[in-house]
């Protein structure tokens, strides 16, 4: 089976999905939630990746579990049609209950203010707001009262993770690293660079040559890999902020014939093979995921217990994992192989809640893919 054959079972399988049995006896006392997704990325494959296509399918398994209603609206890259499918939201007789957005080439702003129009809430997913657009906007259920949350997965201590998996490999040799993260626009990827660079800090002699700036597409990772490799010959990590460049990067350091190690984000199933052949030396994976947990917080949050209680309105998930190895074949299999997306819907609060459990929410997916992997 080829990638694109691969990638369409994966996808289609969001639609099929087989509704699993509820883990919560908590009697549920309001109709399902409607939410609508205004999805950043492409409907189809383009030269970013699947990434967003992924986030949707997962999403589609998370709400078809919980009963809820999910549609996913693709902006195409252009975060222009982002906004006017946002006032599409305000303009409709029947609004959802809610909406997801993304702050996409720096939009949610707008996007925020467009929605205030509208008695749907809003939940912005994996970029946050910059300190400079809060100051402006204001933060969550202020100034603009439906605006009930923010949910972030932790990028910051995934790449420090990615770095330590990295530096560990060279031993006590000095760490000489290039770095490729994404656009300047895109809020995570300073995040992942200073992730990167934290974990550096830890030794004195380990530092990065250069880092610079990327699309997020395959061949802009090539080339500036190409570049960064002839300017620092002596450079043995690079890592990239997502998939696509990533495996860019791999293509650069085999035409030269490097010893550099490779690292990035995303584990794409493309980019999962290639730590299963042992090509690229680690992946960072889970942000696929975080439309599945943001819908695992409407849930709760539509039939009573608010995720504020548990974390605040801004959710920083730690739950990105590294995956090298036989990791890594595992979660090929869980993840890609299976017709049944993993199971989100056990991180719910309300049956804990009802059991007098904890009331926090923890998104680890260890124990997650443990449980798919027995029941296999």
């Amino acid at each position: 089976m080829n990638r694109r054959q691969m990638l369409a079972r994966c996808l289609a399988a969001g639609a099929g999905l087989v509704a699993a049995s509820a883990p919560w006896a908590m009697p549920l006392s309001r109709p399902a939630a409607r939410v609508v997704f205004l999805n950043p990325g492409e409907s189809e494959q383009g030269s970013s990746g699947p990434h967003w296509q992924y986030v949707s399918r997962f999403m589609a398994a998370t709400a078809q579990r919980f009963g809820m209603e999910l549609e996913v609206l693709y902006a195409e890259r252009d975060h222009l049609l982002m906004l006017r499918q946002a006032e599409s939201i305000v303009a409709r007789r029947v609004a959802p209950d809610y909406v997801v957005i993304v702050n996409e080439k720096m939009t949610a702003p707008s996007m925020l203010r467009t929605l205030a129009r509208s008695p749907a809430r809003v939940l912005l997913i994996h970029n946050d707001l910059t300190a400079a657009q809060r100051a402006v906007t204001g933060n969550e259920r202020g100034a603009i009262a439906n605006w009930i949350g923010t949910v972030t997965a932790d990028a910051q201590r995934g790449s420090a993770r990615l770095m330590d998996d990295l530096v560990q490999r060279h031993g006590d040799a000095p760490a000489r690293v290039l770095g490729i993260t994404g656009d300047p626009a895109t809020p995570v990827s300073h995040e992942r660079a200073s992730g990167a660079q934290a974990a550096l800090a830890r030794r004195a002699q380990d530092h990065t040559c250069q880092l610079v700036y990327g699309d997020w597409s395959y061949a802009d990772g090539r080339d500036k890999a190409l570049v960064l490799l002839a300017r620092y010959p002596d450079a043995n990590i690079l890592w990239a902020a997502n998939d696509s460049m990533t495996l860019g990067a791999l293509s650069a350091v085999r035409e030269r014939h490097s010893n550099v190690i490779v690292g990035g984000f995303g584990a794409l199933p493309e980019a999962v093979e290639s730590v299963m052949r042992g090509d690229m030396a680690a992946i960072v994976a889970g942000d696929q995921f975080i439309g599945a947990c943001a819908m695992v917080l409407l849930h709760d949050y539509h039939h009573g217990a608010d995720f504020a209680q548990a974390g605040g309105v801004r959710q920083r998930l730690d739950y990105l994992k590294v995956l090298h190895d036989k990791d890594a074949a595992r979660y090929y299999e869980i993840v890609f192989e299976r017709r049944e997306a993993p199971d989100f819907s056990a991180f719910s609060r309300l049956a804990r809640l009802q059991h007098g459990g904890a009331a926090a929410y923890d998104f680890n997916l260890q124990p997650m893919l443990n449980i798919a992997a027995r029941i296999a």
